[in-house]
């Protein structure tokens, strides 16, 4: 069987996990209006549970935990075989990866046994305020312009889909990373962002010429990061997500980051024309009972401040205080 045979049929097999993650029962679901997050519960009940993602993130109520460190397996070096497609799902843009995708794993880091990469993709606000933020998690009530999520699934399961349909609270691992906005474009999300064309539409699919590292683009520091149990952050939702948030940001510059949103767009409803992809995260959701733990302790005084207390300190230096 050919390359571009494997491929083809990795890539069904993705899209039928990804069916399975991002709706139930083919409930039409979107990020605003009537069909938005705050609808989602009516039409996928798990959407109103009590171990819902994303959450907002706070340093100091976090418990101190040791971790192991991560082991990353082919996010320095592309297996051989390797394949990897963009893929506009109508919800967000997706990297795929193709028949060799149990040579991406990762272990450690507190994961029970190894996890298999299937894909990664992007939430991200709008081209109208990048600041304004876009990400789903948030920290000390800070949201970034966006967050990359790489979706892995147990070694225990045959693939994503056999994951998702276990119901196991970590049938999935999902490593999320803020997207920060920096003066340098980031040559390692090239890549995407040159390419990003080839998935303007719903369905619309593109495979790289040749396949990049993860490595090119993510942060470096990988020790400094946040764990809690939670969900898919779309319908249907399923509490299936051992979540782990890094506090280390991937870079990217301002033109790279208006690049993805222009040239990208949601599925469309019917009658209607497609949308710009922006806005494409739901909003933070109560921790309740759940614990969050952190594998890092900070060096001096250093935080985020929260919104509320910066504009306070605002004032106060207004005030002349």
């Amino acid at each position: 069987m050919g390359d571009s045979t494997w491929f083809w049929l990795a890539g069904v097999l993705l899209l039928q996990a990804a069916q399975s993650i991002e709706g139930a029962g083919g409930a039409v679901w979107t990020y605003s209006g009537n069909t938005g997050p705050t609808h989602w519960a009516n039409a996928n009940n798990s959407c109103g549970g009590n171990s819902q993602s994303p959450i907002n993130i706070q340093y100091s109520p976090a418990k101190r935990q040791s971790y192991a460190d991560f082991a990353f397996q082919g996010y320095s070096t592309a297996p051989s075989d390797a394949t990897m497609e963009l893929y506009n799902t109508g919800h967000a843009i997706n990297v795929n990866l193709g028949s060799a995708s149990k040579g991406f794993s990762v272990s450690g880091g507190g994961l029970t046994g190894t996890y298999h990469t299937a894909q990664f993709h992007f939430h991200w606000g709008s081209v109208a305020d990048l600041e304004a933020g876009g990400s789903e998690h948030t920290l000390e009530g800070k949201a970034y312009p966006g967050e990359v999520h790489f979706v892995h699934y147990s070694g225990t399961h045959a693939d994503l889909g056999a994951a998702v349909a276990s119901g196991s609270s970590t049938a999935l691992a999902v490593l999320g990373f803020f997207l920060e906005l920096d003066d340098n474009d980031n040559p390692g999300l090239n890549p995407i962002v040159n390419n990003i064309g080839g998935a303007a539409y719903a369905g619309n699919r593109s495979a790289f010429s040749q396949t990049f590292t993860f490595d090119s683009f993510l942060p470096a520091d990988r020790s400094r990061f946040y764990r809690y149990s939670g969900s898919l952050t779309t319908p249907g939702c399923n509490e299936i997500v051992a979540w782990t948030v890094f506090e280390d940001t991937i870079k990217i510059s301002r033109n790279q980051l208006n690049t993805l949103l222009r040239a990208t767009y949601f599925e469309a409803e019917a009658g209607h024309e497609p949308e710009a992809m922006a806005n494409n995260f739901r909003p933070v959701l109560v921790l309740n009972s759940r614990e969050v733990h952190r594998s890092f302790e900070r060096s001096g005084t250093w935080r985020i401040l929260p919104a509320w207390q910066v504009i306070g300190l605002g004032v106060l230096i207004l005030a002349g205080f």
